[in-house]
């Protein structure tokens, strides 16, 4: 959806301070329909991701982390107690976090509400699976489960959780296992999955430690048969985190959000703007029935090591960007000059999810409608707390991307390759270099943007304030959307570097296990999204370990030529980086090894 706060953040804002939350959407009613009891109903986000689960425009995102095993679990003779364990600590997890232990009632209705589940069988939702064979069997296993739960749908919203676990383990190395969470964007967001490993770490960690009040018992008293009973309703209604329109004033130009209600409420599709040059007109949209199209995300994992990872970070601090922006500024030049998108697409538009947790109020302050509970930390909690910015790559800008790297010169079509006839290649990378920080910093300064928009009066203009007034029926809604132009060519979601260690460990004075729990990798993967950003990059790592960056796209709507030409240039591209600043460094210090100040490059400002 378009951002119609941006067009006003620049000047003096009339904001319309008109509360967000509809007074009928604070009220909980006794029971649901199946006599399960209701939480609240859902909030504005909540129920964007719920109608796009139903209408099947979305499927799974993946969190996936690689957990070193302690030596006395590494024995496949031991694995009921792997198994022990890890569903136990699971369990304290869910216990912590009401969204994990919440379903929903009316999911195809307009007015869907949490409801409390009596209970979850974690022998249902973590399956483990042993992949026979070496490194390589391990890996395109991996792979290919990883696809297969991204197109995998939740469906039983009114029984089930909005999460399931997936646990790989080698024949031929069982010092590790690889963790997959899916989880249904309704429950839960990236940081959200970000937090429950870093807690299954730290109770994994207890029970190693015989922190655990059960470590030693050869059974799990935790659980019965793998099922674990629930908190009660009223507890959950105390604790379940609030949205974050419920706590945070969203106020919005009076005059932006006119414009908003007209253009994306009130226009029928057919009247509905087409040739806008920002638009995806390169991968239009594709609605999907289960019946007719079957929907399929073509996913692709790019792994680079912690030496690339930081001379990347670094490359970022010279050049006043970050990782999210050297992302976009590198999946513009990826894209934009690949053959089969120039007759289409002069110019395009982009998104950056950002999690908004640090503009929610602290647990001591007091919330908006006194809806914020002193239990509820923003930091901690597991919720939907994202909003979305928009980014434009304008015809200037694409048109000096396209006009340094033109067939003659460096790429021909989705065959990625130097042309050989180019003498002037060492030229032209420079030029992509410097063009790709040019993007990098434009899109740094969108952010900075966004997070200058927070006052005293709340998040401004921001897409959560437009659709929370705007949009009563999610549903109604994207049936319109899935027949409009696609607006955003790609998206990327950076999860950021997660620690490794137990939280214990890292505190001072305490002893670390050499052998103990510990994690070793995480990725993230978007599955396709029909209605959203036709290509996703999701990117996460482990501090000092690798950085994993993936691409996703909808088959049938994304050439895979395209797709697959698109990624082998994110790395190349990435790489370069990497190795400019490689150069740069052994510039500055010398053959003698010592720092000559004198070399050191000044930041560049913003194109």
């Amino acid at each position: 959806m378009p951002n119609y706060g941006r067009m006003m953040v620049h000047r003096q804002l009339r904001v319309d301070n008109q509360p967000a939350v509809r007074k009928e959407d604070m009220e909980r009613p006794k029971v649901s329909l199946n006599k399960s009891p209701i939480i609240r109903r859902l909030g504005a986000l909540e129920s964007y991701q719920i109608a796009l689960q139903t209408l099947n425009l979305i499927r799974s995102n993946v969190v996936s982390c690689r957990f070193a095993l302690p030596k006395r679990l590494a024995p496949t003779a031991r694995h009921h107690d792997l198994v022990n364990e890890f569903e136990r600590a699971v369990a304290r997890v869910v216990l912590a976090h009401p969204h994990m232990q919440v379903g929903i009632a009316g999911a195809k209705t307009s007015t869907p509400s949490w409801i409390r589940l009596d209970s979850i069988n974690l022998g249902k939702a973590i399956k483990w699976q042993t992949v026979k064979g070496g490194h390589d069997a391990f890996q395109k296993e991996l792979q290919q489960t990883l696809s297969r739960e991204a197109d995998t749908r939740f469906t039983k919203f009114r029984v089930e959780p909005g999460w399931r676990i997936r646990v790989l383990r080698s024949e031929a190395d069982t010092s590790f296992i690889e963790i997959l969470l899916m989880f249904n964007h309704t429950h839960l967001d990236g940081v959200s999955c970000k937090n429950f490993y870093r807690e299954l770490l730290t109770h994994l960690h207890a029970s190693d430690s015989g922190l655990d009040d059960f470590s030693q018992a050869s059974h799990n008293p935790f659980l019965s048969n793998h099922i674990r009973n629930l908190s009660p309703a009223s507890a959950l209604a105390a604790s379940l985190p609030p949205p974050p329109e419920y706590i945070l004033p969203f106020p919005v130009d009076p005059t932006a959000f006119e414009h908003f209600f007209k253009q994306e409420i009130q226009t029928p599709s057919s009247q509905y703007p087409r040739n806008v040059a920002t638009h995806a007109h390169w991968a239009p949209i594709q609605f999907t029935s289960p019946d007719t199209v079957p929907f399929r995300s073509r996913i692709r994992t790019m792994t680079f090591p912690a030496n690339i990872a930081e001379e990347l970070v670094q490359a970022c601090r010279k050049q006043g960007a970050t990782l999210t922006a050297l992302l976009h500024g590198i999946a513009l030049v990826s894209l934009a000059p690949l053959r089969e998108l120039v007759a289409k697409a002069d110019a395009f538009a982009f998104l950056t999810p950002i999690n908004i947790r640090k503009y929610l109020p602290s647990p001591d302050s007091g919330g908006r409608n006194g809806c914020n509970k002193k239990r509820f930390n923003a930091e901690t909690a597991m919720g939907n707390y994202v909003t979305i910015i928009e980014h434009v790559a304008d015809e200037e800008l694409v048109g000096r991307v396209r006009g340094t790297l033109t067939e003659s010169k460096y790429v021909s079509g989705c065959n990625f390759q130097p042309n050989p006839r180019a003498a002037e290649a060492d030229e032209v990378l420079s030029e992509v270099h410097d063009l790709i920080f040019v993007a990098a910093r434009r899109v740094r300064a969108d952010l900075a943007v966004k997070s200058e928009s927070c006052s005293p009066r709340g998040l401004e203009n921001d897409m959560i304030g437009f659709v929370s007034r705007g949009v009563s029926d999610w549903r109604r809604q994207l049936q319109e959307e899935v027949k409009r132009p696609r607006k955003s060519s790609w998206v990327v979601s950076n999860l950021g570097a997660m620690e490794g260690k137990p939280s214990h460990s890292l505190e001072e004075g305490r002893e670390e296990k050499e052998d103990g729990w510990s994690i070793t990798r995480m990725s993230m993967t978007l599955c396709a999204n029909v209605v959203a950003s036709a290509l996703g990059i999701a990117v996460a790592s482990v501090k000092g370990g690798d950085l994993v960056v993936s691409v996703s796209w909808q088959e049938g709507v994304v050439d895979e030529k395209v797709g697959d030409a698109f990624v082998v240039a994110m790395e190349k591209w990435l790489r370069l980086v990497a190795e400019r600043q490689r150069a740069d460094g052994l510039m500055l210090f010398g053959a003698s090894g010592r720092f000559d100040c004198n070399k050191v490059p000044k930041v560049p400002t913003a194109a």
